[in-house]
């Protein structure tokens, strides 16, 4: 196994953002027990995807990496920044970032091969190889 660092969570930074929320009134939205928040909330490690959906809804956020984000900080603009921001809450190695990003950005940036974007009724039969003018004999 490697020593990875896990991404930081500001669930408590988000709670401050919500008027009179403590960990007592979270649980109460998330609908369990208090010790549960508590235990969750001094191993983040143990948060898996399904307690950050819940954690982001009883926090009213819309998405889930919301929560790997400072609410003080400035927010994040910049499409690579984001970029950025997804690849860590993913699990993306620090030391990897950068590549992954170069990678992902060359995807996008790569003019060569797009395709069309498809008309939303259509329905057409996918291409063939075209049929000789004459049968064989």
């Amino acid at each position: 196994m490697t020593d990875i660092e896990a991404p930081r969570l500001y669930i408590e930074e988000w709670m401050a953002t919500i008027p009179g929320l403590d960990r007592k009134r979270l649980a109460q939205r998330m609908k369990v027990a208090g010790g549960t928040i508590s235990k969750k909330l001094a191993r983040p490690g143990n948060i898996d995807g399904v307690w950050l959906a819940q954690f982001a809804a009883a926090l009213d956020l819309s998405d889930p990496v919301e929560l790997y984000r400072d609410p003080t900080a400035a927010a994040v603009t910049s499409p690579e920044n984001k970029l950025r921001a997804a690849l860590l809450a993913f699990g993306i190695d620090k030391d990897d970032l950068g590549k992954a990003v170069a990678v992902v950005k060359g995807f996008l940036d790569d003019d060569g091969e797009r395709s069309e974007p498809a008309l939303p009724g259509d329905r057409s039969a996918p291409a063939s190889r075209r049929r000789a003018k004459e049968p064989s004999r």
